[in-house]
């Protein structure tokens, strides 16, 4: 398991950022990170390490069966930072968190927290 966390460390620290993301370029995912489930970096860089994280880790997002939380989370994020937001878009919206909440007791139960911010 070590050499894939490894693995994860390498790949963030190789991977060539575009023009428009360099300025956001989330520092490597440490191995010290993975165990204390906490990912150092501004706002701004944890959204350039989520948009780009299925390029990243391509090589990895077919065989992880919890990808489908990312891809719902990918979808509610598309739709809501939409300019403009449209209110045909509300009860689409309303399935993908209904969804995204079911993944996410299929797949990290332990690390739901019951709160939500407004």
């Amino acid at each position: 398991m070590s050499f894939f966390k490894a693995g994860i460390q390498k790949r963030m620290e190789k991977f060539q950022y575009g023009y428009f993301d360099c300025r956001n370029r989330p520092p490597p995912i440490l191995v010290k990170h993975m165990q204390n489930d906490r990912i150092s970096a501004t706002a701004a860089q944890k959204f350039c390490l989520f948009r780009l994280f299925p390029i990243i880790f391509n090589y990895i997002i077919h065989d992880v069966p919890s990808m489908i939380v990312y891809k719902q989370l990918r979808d509610m994020l598309d739709l809501v930072l939409s300019l403009p937001f449209r209110k045909q878009w509300i009860p689409v919206l309303r399935d993908l968190c209904i969804a995204f909440h079911e993944s996410m007791l299929l797949y990290f139960q332990t690390k739901m927290v019951p709160k939500i911010h407004f």
